[in-house]
């Protein structure tokens, strides 16, 4: 019950989960006990942790239907038809590409 509170609690809150942040999770959650980050970094590690294996969730499966459209266009003869798939697969570009 309570680690389901905690994960609908971390995904409300969508933390920022920064270099630093996930340098500090990954030595709280190693095993050299000689290289731990200072005991403030332990507040709301429990909750990054949840979103960190989240994000990593969404990137997994961002990654899984990119190379699965990357093997559809390959076989692609028809440019058009390969835009169709690039531009489904990857969104529009970014507003600073648009111009």
């Amino acid at each position: 019950m309570d680690m389901q509170v905690s994960a609908s609690t971390a995904l409300d809150d969508d933390p920022i989960l920064d270099d630093v942040r996930l340098d500090q999770m990954r030595r709280w959650h190693g095993t050299d006990e000689t290289n731990l980050p200072p005991a403030g970094t332990l507040k709301n590690l429990a909750r990054d942790t949840v979103a960190a294996i989240e994000e990593l969730r969404r990137a997994r499966a961002t990654i899984a239907e990119l190379r699965a459209a990357m093997g559809e266009a390959f076989w692609v003869t028809d440019f058009r038809t390969l835009h169709e798939i690039l531009l489904t697969a990857l969104g529009p570009p970014p507003a600073s590409h648009r111009e």
